[in-house]
């Protein structure tokens, strides 16, 4: 029966991150639109679907992290356990780490042929990996983790462009959640985890670059005497610190109703 439970809470929490998922693509390619109509008056280039939402996409999920938090007091209501709820949570935030992608990499496809096909525009080349080089000082360093992570260009090779997105988006979510879960506790948890959630994310950061033999910058954590499989494995580890930190914020806490 518990893991009955557990799927049910996976299965209703993907397909309601799910739709609002369809409305953050929806809202992204609206927006696309309407560059790709300034970019015709201008007689320039617009950013691919793919690139626009890269670089959007983790403060999404970043948010829908915080917010999976309030579903705990939901679901033990309607008596689920609190372990039910978690090990749903998780599972469906494994699924829309990786559907986000996919999807994006689809409708990136059909805006390259609207592009090409009836607005006659050219997708601008952007490498942001090349940005990460000239970073100079810590806060820089900090927003520049948050907005321009580990990049693959999805026509050189699509598969690891969607693994590494989905393990952005996926280690950002998981720091949303920790961060809400911290905050449902009590106010000074919750800045304490906003701390851990920085550091979580600024070390993701050099360990994805150095696993995925991206360039590093000369920021607050520089880890290039790392080989690409020992920092896959870090990422892991961090991961599992993640999880293991939510797990510990949720088991026992009273819901507030």
């Amino acid at each position: 029966m518990r893991h009955n439970n557990s799927l049910k809470v996976a299965t209703d929490m993907f397909f309601v991150k799910l739709n609002w998922t369809f409305g953050f693509l929806g809202v992204m390619f609206v927006i696309q639109l309407v560059r790709a109509m300034i970019a015709i008056l201008k007689n320039s280039e617009v950013d691919s679907y793919f690139n626009a939402v890269f670089v959007a996409a983790g403060i999404f999920m970043f948010v829908v992290g915080i917010i999976s938090t309030y579903f705990l007091p939901y679901y033990v209501e309607h008596g689920v356990t609190r372990i039910d709820y978690f090990r749903g949570a998780f599972l469906s935030s494994i699924g829309l780490s990786i559907v986000l992608p996919a999807i994006t990499l689809i409708i990136s496809i059909v805006w390259k042929f609207i592009l090409d096909n009836f607005l006659k525009l050219n997708i601008k080349d952007v490498d942001f990996n090349t940005v990460v080089e000239d970073e100079p000082e810590l806060i820089g360093g900090i927003v520049q983790s948050f907005i321009i992570n580990p990049y693959i260009d999805p026509t050189s090779n699509w598969p690891l462009a969607i693994a590494a997105l989905a393990a952005n988006i996926f280690i950002f979510y998981l720091v949303g959640w920790l961060i809400g879960a911290a905050f449902y506790r009590n106010l000074l948890t919750g800045f304490v985890f906003i701390l851990i959630g920085v550091v979580i994310i600024t070390v993701k950061d050099s360990l994805l670059r150095v696993a995925l033999e991206l360039p590093l910058s000369d920021g607050i954590i520089t880890i290039d005497q790392f080989s690409p499989t020992i920092s896959a494995l870090g990422v892991l580890l961090l991961i599992i610190l993640a999880v293991w930190l939510i797990r510990q914020l949720t088991k026992r806490v009273s819901i507030k109703m």
